[in-house]
């Protein structure tokens, strides 16, 4: 078995600890926030992390009188005067898997020197260059993905955001779908992986994976799972907003995943048909039991009743379908060309 399908398969454990150390950190992040009562974030992140950062503020720019933004930290450190009032009154959040990338720590530094932001960081390393200069951190290391493409790693730390965005908002129904949807996740991956066996067998070369919302971010990344560990074209975009353009390119070879929240179908189904009938290779995923769109594959989420907690399910969809195809084409899903656990500049 490769390293990247052992840490895929590994994840609902991982999942179900990260769960429980947010239950016992708890009282950390009563303290943290009755300390910080900023209502403005600010969350960075690198390559994979940074697609995570995007749906951690797009959540939390959701809650009530509450501002965020995701920031590259390359884009900051080469920019840092253009962003330091986005900054400035913010909490920092730091997504990372090993805390040592030069550019998040770099920023950081930065930010604590001009601005004297209270940061948070959550990480996969307990020994990381993070960790001294952040007001509290989240360390989990037992998701720490040892392959070079992250996958266990980028569930948790999204599933983690999610957990902290909760705890700010004092949102319980977020942290009960949260623990739903990790509870389900060993029997989800099981009942839809020979599913994703036979889409991964068909005969396609590119994806698309089109979500909105706070699962747009790790959409992203679960398009970016198909470059690294199938070393195939991936690309993410918002549902309707494929219409306008990208769409054009879409074909008999295009594997298309598309997240169909809950609440609206006629929009929705459009799309799906519309995608459908430049004869993609289309698997939808709803919360509904049919397929009511003829996809080659549904796939359906359950008892999970915030919508950005379905991330933590859909996400596997991505990297299983990814690891199979990139089987199927006799890749070695651990080793992709020119592609490094982290980088130092």
């Amino acid at each position: 078995m490769y390293l990247t399908e052992a840490e895929i398969l590994d994840t609902p454990l991982a999942l179900a600890s990260t769960c429980d150390y947010f239950k016992k950190r708890d009282g950390d992040l009563t303290e943290f926030f009755a300390k910080h009562t900023q209502r403005k974030f600010a969350v960075l992140g690198c390559g994979s992390s940074f697609m995570l950062a995007k749906s951690a503020a797009t959540l939390l720019a959701s809650m009530p009188d509450t501002a965020a933004s995701a920031i590259p930290a390359g884009d900051y450190i080469l920019n840092y005067d253009f962003w330091q009032e986005t900054v400035r009154g913010s909490i920092v959040i730091l997504l990372s898997r090993s805390g040592k990338t030069s550019e998040m720590v770099w920023a950081l530094k930065h930010i604590k020197e001009t601005l004297g932001c209270p940061a948070v960081s959550i990480t996969m390393q307990a020994e990381n260059d993070l960790t001294p200069l952040c007001d509290l951190n989240l360390v989990l290391d037992w998701c720490y993905d040892n392959s070079v493409c992250q996958t266990r790693t980028v569930t948790n730390l999204y599933t983690a955001s999610l957990l902290l965005a909760a705890k700010y908002a004092s949102r319980d129904s977020l942290r009960e779908s949260v623990y739903a949807a990790a509870e389900n996740s060993s029997a989800f991956n099981l009942r839809y992986r020979p599913m994703l066996q036979e889409i991964a067998a068909m005969d396609w070369d590119h994806a698309v994976v089109l979500a909105d919302g706070p699962v747009s971010g790790i959409a992203e990344e679960g398009a970016l799972a198909f470059t690294e560990i199938a070393m195939l074209p991936g690309r993410c975009f918002h549902l309707l907003d494929y219409r306008h353009g990208p769409i054009v390119v879409s074909g008999s070879k295009t594997l298309t995943l598309v997240l169909l929240r809950p609440g609206e179908g006629e929009l929705q189904g459009k799309m799906v048909r519309d995608v459908m009938a430049r004869g993609s290779i289309v698997v939808t995923i709803s919360d509904q039991a049919e397929n009511l769109y003829g996809a080659a594959a549904h796939v359906q989420i359950t008892d999970v009743d915030d919508f950005a907690a379905w991330g933590i399910l859909f996400i596997y969809v991505a990297q299983m379908t990814a690891l199979l195809k990139a089987l199927a084409l006799g890749g070695n899903p651990d080793q992709p060309k020119g592609l490094d656990a982290y980088i130092s500049l």
